[in-house]
């Protein structure tokens, strides 16, 4: 087996040892005042303080903070206004959340749940577009409203562009980029709670 160390690594390992020596004394074997030194040198217990537990941050650092009034539990955010949606894990942590494209006050406010689940959908609208990871959680006028990924033409482009998400450019369902669909097809098995602000 071979074994490379990086330079940094290597005045690392020397430093540590030569930190540990002087902490335990001269060798056995010095030459001068070595029976002094074994005399007057002491056991030295080497303790690590380990930092303290900490608890998860309320919601996640990396992620603006949800609606107040988004419910409890594990859930599906939905901030209409924001055009965002979150993944919370419990009441205070999110796993995840991104920018969508949904439509201005579709749905009305208030709390879901995922009803149905479908790798590949299509829109009623218009049967030449796929809707990758399709999670349906309400009803519109015509048919369901769900989350799912950017529409894809029968070519396989999308009719809008990752960077347009954060818009209402949607006819009622909440786009998401394709990655981001898959992890919440993934993540949101039949039945979880889908809170809609405004």
């Amino acid at each position: 087996m071979r074994i490379g160390l990086s330079l940094g690594a290597a005045l690392t390992l020397v430093g540590g040892a030569v930190a540990i020596a002087a902490l335990l004394g001269p060798p056995e074997n010095a030459s001068a005042g070595t029976d002094t030194a074994r005399r007057h040198r002491t056991a030295t217990t080497i303790t690590t303080t380990l930092p303290p537990t900490t608890t998860r941050p309320a919601v996640n650092a990396a992620y603006p903070p949800p609606p107040p009034e988004a419910g409890t539990g594990r859930r599906i955010i939905y901030c209409n206004s924001c055009q965002r949606v979150w993944l919370m894990e419990d009441d205070t942590y999110a796993f995840t959340s991104y920018l969508v494209s949904g439509r201005r006050y579709t749905p009305s406010p208030g709390t879901y749940s995922v009803f149905r689940k479908v790798e590949n959908g299509y829109s009623k609208k218009d049967p030449s577009l796929r809707l990758p990871w399709f999670v349906g959680f309400t009803y519109g006028s015509t048919t369901d409203i769900g989350f799912h990924g950017i529409p894809l033409r029968p070519s396989g482009a999308p009719i809008q562009s990752d960077e347009q998400l954060g818009r209402p450019l949607s006819a009622g369902c909440v786009r998401q980029q394709q990655f981001t669909a898959k992890v919440l097809y993934d993540w949101a098995p039949i039945g979880t709670t889908v809170i809609v602000t405004a």
